[in-house]
């Protein structure tokens, strides 16, 4: 029995079409830690057959991975030929219908790019605030025009 074979006999078990697991709960099921390279690296998680892909148990027993999460620790399994119901994977039309509600904007494109433009704005500040730019002699210039 290869390395990662324990998960991919835990997914031929599987009743449901999709797995979202975390490193830790991948990890248990195997019964030893995952490499290094597979946190650090999503193509570690790619879908590939072949000879330096040991790793891909979870193909020959007929699932694939998406939306790998290195950041989070996390990967999702999707058993490979099996009908995509969006709204049985998350609640993203319960989600879109609060942020409508929330923000007043009716139009569902719309409540979708201004997420992105908040999520966008949110992570870029947090990359801002890691670089410690700060500047302690920094004054805020007049916002009063000079009269002439």
């Amino acid at each position: 029995m290869g390395k990662y074979e324990p998960l991919g006999q835990f997914l031929r078990r599987r009743t449901h079409d999709r797995w979202s697991a975390s490193f830790a709960e991948i990890e248990a099921v195997l019964g030893h830690a995952l490499p290094k390279s597979a946190r650090d690296y999503s193509a570690w998680w790619a879908n590939q057959h072949g000879a330096g892909h040991s790793q891909t148990s979870w193909l020959d027993a007929g699932w694939k991975t998406c939306n790998v999460d290195l950041k989070r620790g996390r990967v999702d399994f999707e058993r490979a030929g099996a009908p995509r119901n969006p709204a049985a994977l998350d609640d993203t039309d319960t989600l879109i219908a609060r942020a409508a509600e929330l923000s007043g904007i009716g139009d569902r494109d719309e409540v979708i790019r201004e997420a992105l433009r908040a999520l966008i704005e949110r992570e870029g500040a947090k990359k801002l605030i890691a670089l410690g730019g700060t500047m302690a002699d920094f004054a805020a210039p007049s916002r009063r025009r000079p009269v002439a």
